[in-house]
């Protein structure tokens, strides 16, 4: 009965304990051992280890490694093994317990298991084999064997699931990240045209919170220079947006994770776990808080300073992915934006200035402009000569803001740490922090000033701007110092001109009394006017005007007779594709980096280029074989090429390229006929668009006579 009890027990079992229970009651009745135990074999540096026992077992460290070797030749079914007839060099018997045997009960290589039993009753165990009675042990340790691999499946079915679970959150996950990515792409379009910087500043402050869900968000920017950055829109402790263009800081007061990530790293985004939050300077909560960065190349503009100080979520890795490309997206619109306003700020002071007749005139639109469309709080223009020594007045402002003029005011130039920096660095914006400021040779208050030194192509000073914070006392940006020097550098052009200009209606006035004296200035003067009157404003090449110019000069005095004419024409291609995706702001940008690179490849062959169309140049070459014809039109098509203006409706190329077509024709008999020279090399011209563009081509008069013949 006990028998059958027992074997019910064990083919129940479901773990190994229950069976090592049952296993040491049914030796216990059989065998009157006084102890037992199950144990593992070792495997490599671990030990074996005792599963289960009953009495006191004799220590497993008294087994050598030889033993166990030894033992694991054995299967089940050869039942007790007495340890006396170990043949592992090993007196057991000095070691353990008379008459111990040992069962082996799961021969597994990865889980050899044994049971050892110690100082049993030697006619039992000779009573229990005549009588089957040890055969149970091989249904237990089948049973063993069993649990063990059911209990190996249920682990593998158990991974199974785990890694399913863990694939299923990943595919989810991954699904939001295509979701937060596509919101990302959405946002880099809704914000991509504000009609200010200013304006994009707080719309990536409001898409950062609102759209992509984080707590709060400010945007600053850098000052290199000033070794500060300056804030410009933010949020409060009620998640709110809050104008903080007032707030300046010093850079040390970063944290140094976030000042290498700026100065020594190249990634776009950093975490601060377990961080102290701030509001204005202040301690609010403690939370991460992180900085995406924003670069130009390797120009930083700034960043985005977030946190999540309202709701104190934790960021995962897939919104860490989507700031980061939020951050990319972002840095180009600001970059392109910027561009965008540097162009209109420069397009309309060249046109204010412009409009002015004398030079007095010009100071005083000079000044209106800077303190109304720079956001300057005082500016004024002193003229110099040029050895700049004297600061002559003009225009300026008073202390309450207003346009004056301070024509009055003359002085030698004085001895000020900011004036001698101007003339160290002229036509860069010096400044500095925290000085007096002054008005008529008093100090009305304390702020920055800065100045910058005009001065000519030929290094010839020619008037200092000066500028300071003393009515609103915003801080002086990189931004406001990078507009003043451009505008500065229109208003140099100008003021030359203007001088110019006054200089030959002095001379024109005179001329009667001072032919003689004057008149090579006025030839000097009128020849800088025809020139300007031949250049394409926008590319600084030569209009149609001065090709006319140049034709007028081989037809009349036989420029290049006995030799040969060369006409090259240089065609900009899907031009009109580019304008449409970038903007003609853009477009003239492109304009004038292709006139630039065609100005100095003109220059090298002494010859000018014009333009001649939205998107057309020619240079006419005289006593140039056709194989420096071919070299230079090959030059000129790789050399803007290599430019890599950027241009996606380009084909499969991604660049601004060009088509270039153009002739060679022997001069003979002094005659020289342009529009057959023109009409040669627009033929080659629509052979390279007809070629897939990006190429040169040239006229063959072999090919044009046998379509003539074909036409007829």
């Amino acid at each position: 009965m006990f028998a059958r009890a027992l074997l019910k027990n064990i083919m129940s079992a479901r773990n190994h304990r229950f069976l090592a229970h049952s296993l040491f009651e049914y030796i216990e009745e059989l065998l009157a051992p006084e102890s037992a135990c199950i144990v593992s074999e070792p495997h490599s540096s671990i030990p074996p280890i005792s599963l289960y026992e009953k009495g006191t077992p004799t220590s497993l460290s008294v087994y050598p490694d030889t033993f166990w070797s030894w033992v694991s030749q054995f299967e089940t079914a050869d039942s007790f093994i007495p340890l006396a007839m170990a043949t592992c060099h090993w007196e057991s018997h000095n070691e353990v317990k008379n008459n111990t045997f040992i069962f082996m009960i799961d021969n597994y290589s990865e889980a050899r298991t044994y049971l050892i039993v110690e100082h049993l009753d030697p006619e039992k165990l000779q009573q229990a084999s005549l009588d089957n009675a040890l055969d149970l042990l091989q249904v237990i340790a089948s049973r063993w064997q069993c649990v063990r691999a059911e209990l190996e499946a249920a682990g593998e079915y158990k991974q199974r699931d785990i890694k399913e679970a863990k694939y299923l959150d990943v595919i989810h996950q991954r699904e939001k990240f295509i979701e937060d990515m596509k919101l990302v792409q959405r946002l880099s379009v809704e914000i991509s045209n504000p009609e200010t910087i200013d304006e994009l500043h707080r719309l990536a402050v409001e898409a950062i919170r609102e759209r992509l869900g984080f707590d709060r968000a400010a945007l600053m920017l850098l000052d290199i220079k000033k070794r500060c950055f300056s804030g410009t829109y933010g949020t409060n402790e009620c998640g709110k947006t809050v104008d903080v263009h007032h707030t300046q800081y010093d850079l040390h007061q970063l944290e140094e994770a976030y000042i290498n990530a700026l100065f020594e790293g190249k990634e776009g985004l950093v975490i601060l776990e377990d961080a102290p939050l701030y509001n204005d300077g202040t301690v609010i909560g403690q939370g991460w808080n992180g900085m995406l960065i924003l670069r130009d190349g390797d120009e930083i503009i700034g960043w985005i300073a977030m946190d999540n100080y309202i709701n104190r979520s934790p960021i995962t890795s897939y919104q860490k992915q989507m700031l980061e490309s939020f951050g990319s997206l972002l840095a180009q619109i600001y970059i392109r934006k910027r561009q965008e306003q540097n162009i209109r700020m420069l397009h309309a002071s060249m046109v204010e200035l412009s409009r002015c007749m004398t030079v007095h005139d010009v100071c005083k639109s000079a000044v209106s402009f800077g303190i109304n469309r720079l956001g300057i709080d005082r500016l004024a223009v002193f003229l110099t000569d040029n050895d700049c020594s004297y600061m002559q007045g003009t225009w300026g402002t008073d202390i309450q803001g207003n346009v004056v003029d301070e024509s009055y005011y003359r002085s030698e130039l004085v001895d000020r740490s900011i004036v001698s920096s101007a003339r160290s660095n002229p036509n860069e914006v010096v400044f500095e922090e925290s000085v007096p400021i002054y008005h008529d040779y008093h100090i009305v208050g304390f702020g920055w000033t800065a100045m910058t030194m005009l001065t000519s192509s030929r290094g010839e000073s020619v008037a200092f701007i000066a500028a300071d914070n003393l009515i609103r006392r915003k801080p002086l940006t990189h931004q406001q110092r990078e507009m003043i020097r451009m505008f500065a550098s229109n208003l140099t052009e100008v003021l030359l001109r203007t001088r110019a200009q006054e200089a030959v209606h002095v001379l024109n006035e005179t001329l009667e009394q001072e032919v003689k004296e004057r008149t090579k200035e006025l030839e000097d003067a009128n020849q800088k006017l025809e020139l300007m009157s031949k250049m394409d404003p926008l590319t600084r090449l030569g209009n149609r005007r001065m090709l006319e110019s140049l034709l007028e000069e081989i037809g009349v005095d036989g420029k290049g007779c006995g030799a040969s004419y060369g006409l090259i024409l240089v065609d900009i291609d899907h031009f009109g594709l580019y304008n449409n995706y970038y903007g003609h702001m853009q477009g003239d940008i492109a304009l004038m980096r292709v006139g630039s690179i065609l100005q100095y490849h003109a220059a090298l062959a002494q010859e000018v280029f014009c333009r001649i169309g939205g998107e057309e140049f020619a240079l006419l070459v005289v006593n140039h074989n056709e194989q420096q014809v071919i070299d230079l039109s090959e030059r000129i098509r790789a050399s803007i090429e290599s430019e890599a203006i950027a241009h996606a409706d380009n084909e499969d190329r991604g660049v601004v390229t060009v088509s270039v077509g153009y002739t060679v024709t022997p001069a003979s008999d002094s005659v020289f006929n342009f529009d057959v020279l023109y009409n040669q090399a627009d033929k080659a011209l629509y052979k390279a668009k007809a070629s897939g563009r990006n190429t040169i081509r040239g006229y063959l008069p072999a090919l044009d006579k046998a379509n003539n013949e074909k036409t007829a």
